[in-house]
């Protein structure tokens, strides 16, 4: 397939007034100019890739079933994110370790239909807990936090090929063994649920935490400690360069304040936007209905998911092209500088050179979009995504997002 393309943005900039040729799954050519029989297009970025998002369209991981997570990986695809980790929540182990048995089981199926364009690709596990804090448990269930132990280190061990990150509090003497064991496997480790003070999280990231989990979301901040002030992990985070915060952009985790102060202490390449989504993502709003992320009560009110007593957030009903757009079109975030954050840097943290990126020989996952951003094609392995709506830069038609 060959399309003429305005804007080809990439991390590092445009490539313009082109032609996009794809075949075989892969970028196989781009060319300066326009060809006559080929629909033009305003821009093409890469597919996004989600490395925190729970679920939605009425499901969730922590269901436990196949149905669940083709459900979930059909309603990423068709919403742009063209690959992901999926990410547990705090559970007992034995829960946890049925969840990743039923993953690993799905993972063959997922990868010929993503190959197909069926599916966004699954690729790996995210686990969020149930090594956190207690007085940062946010939405996650305090029935089931742990401080990481033998067992702990044998579920990740058992499961090793498909978990990818971690996420836990590293305020106990515990995470430091938990960290060290994360290193030596290569597993990205990350902090967050926490009520880390600055010496510690200093130390921490020292020897290898590489991500903070949805800053500002129960991350810890300033405290007290035996009357004395401390800084805490975001604090820290924002003035340690290397360290790569999860940033929800949906305008209400994060605002548009929260927003500029991150930017003015972080890089773009320390950013990565994650949707952290849960299963009303996609559902009709309806602040009457509960629903449940793991085994905790939400509801969804204003387009927002809270636990049932509106205490706290639980997870989101936002997707990447929700953040995406919301870069771009509110916050005047560079659209270059929003695919980086959206996909690039997390095709780096995770080594997948293959995405990230539309250029010659890398994997063909790409959005073709109108001048407002809306999207006109989904492109899934080099394949047009069945459903979704052709578009011309100068044609008129509904975007299936």
């Amino acid at each position: 397939m060959r399309y003429n393309i305005k804007n080809i943005v990439n991390h590092d900039g445009k490539i313009k007034n082109c032609t996009l040729a794809v075949g075989n799954g892969i970028v196989s050519d781009i060319r300066p100019g326009y060809i006559s029989d080929a629909e033009t297009f305003h821009y093409a970025i890469p597919g996004f890739i989600d490395i925190h998002t729970h679920g939605g369209d009425g499901f969730e991981l922590m269901d436990n079933s196949p149905r669940a997570l083709d459900a979930i990986s059909r309603f990423y695809l068709r919403n742009g994110t063209t690959s992901f980790l999926t990410s547990t929540v705090t559970d007992s182990l034995d829960k946890t370790a049925a969840v990743l048995e039923t993953v690993r089981a799905f993972l063959p199926h997922n990868r010929e239909l993503s190959r197909k364009a069926e599916q966004a690709e699954c690729l790996g596990v995210h686990l969020e807990g149930p090594w956190l804090s207690m007085k940062n448990l946010g939405a996650q269930n305090p029935e089931y936090c742990i401080v990481p132990g033998t067992e702990s280190l044998a579920l990740i061990e058992k499961f090793r090929d498909i978990v990818k990150m971690v996420t836990f509090s590293y305020h106990t003497l515990e995470a430091q063994t938990l960290l060290e064991f994360l290193n030596d496997r290569g597993i990205v480790a990350a902090c967050g649920h926490d009520e880390t003070i600055d010496e510690r999280i200093t130390e921490g990231f020292q020897k290898g935490i590489k991500v903070v989990t949805h800053i500002y979301c129960v991350c810890s901040s300033f405290q007290r400690v035996n009357g004395l002030k401390h800084l805490g992990t975001v604090e820290v985070a924002l003035m340690t360069d290397g360290v790569k915060v999860e940033v929800i952009s949906d305008g209400h985790h994060i605002t548009k304040y929260f927003w500029d102060f991150i930017v003015h202490n972080k890089s773009y390449d320390d950013i990565l936007i994650v949707s952290d989504s849960m299963r009303c993502a996609g559902m009709p709003e309806d602040p009457e209905k509960t629903y449940k992320l793991g085994e905790i009560d939400v509801i969804v009110d204003n387009g927002v998911a809270w636990l049932k007593d509106k205490s706290a957030f639980a997870g989101s009903v936002a997707t990447m092209y929700s953040n995406f757009r919301n870069l771009v079109q509110n916050w005047g975030v560079d659209i270059s500088d929003a695919v980086k954050i959206t996909s690039y840097n997390q095709s780096r943290l995770f080594n997948l050179d293959h995405l990230g990126e539309i250029k010659a020989g890398r994997k063909a996952d790409i959005l073709l979009l109108d001048k407002n951003l809306s999207v006109c094609k989904i492109i899934k392995n080099g394949i047009e995504v069945p459903g979704t709506v052709s578009k011309s830069v100068s044609g008129s038609g509904l975007s299936t997002l």
